[in-house]
């Protein structure tokens, strides 16, 4: 028997809506955060990229705000037959200190995880 999305994971993940920001080659583009952890987040783009895409992120975490380097792990059609969003796994692969830590912090206060 296979282990579920769940028990393979390493961090816990929390619903939230909030403000992203992303960039690939060119200006700053908003998305929608749909769930976070400490290993990464689902993000909604108005465009898909393909697993292993690296992609600069600025989120708003309440008063904060986080800057991030991820990668994509995997990317899906819209809902519901939408044109857009593109919902996003990625993963965190550059997040500095005082970052990780704003997003731990961040966690722990709304979630008391």
């Amino acid at each position: 028997m296979s282990a579920s999305v769940d028990e393979r994971r390493r961090h816990r993940r929390y619903a939230y809506d909030g403000p992203v920001e992303y960039r690939r080659l060119g200006p700053a583009t908003p998305g929608r955060i749909r769930n976070l952890s400490e290993g990464g987040l689902q993000v909604e783009l108005p465009e898909r990229f393909s697993s292993g895409t690296q992609l600069s992120l600025d989120l708003s975490l309440g008063d904060r705000s986080i800057h991030a380097e991820v990668e994509v792990a995997w990317s899906t059609d819209p809902r519901d037959g939408a044109m857009t969003p593109y919902p996003h796994g990625v993963k965190f692969i550059r997040l500095e200190l005082q970052d990780r830590l704003s997003l731990a912090v961040f966690i722990a206060k709304v979630y008391g995880g």
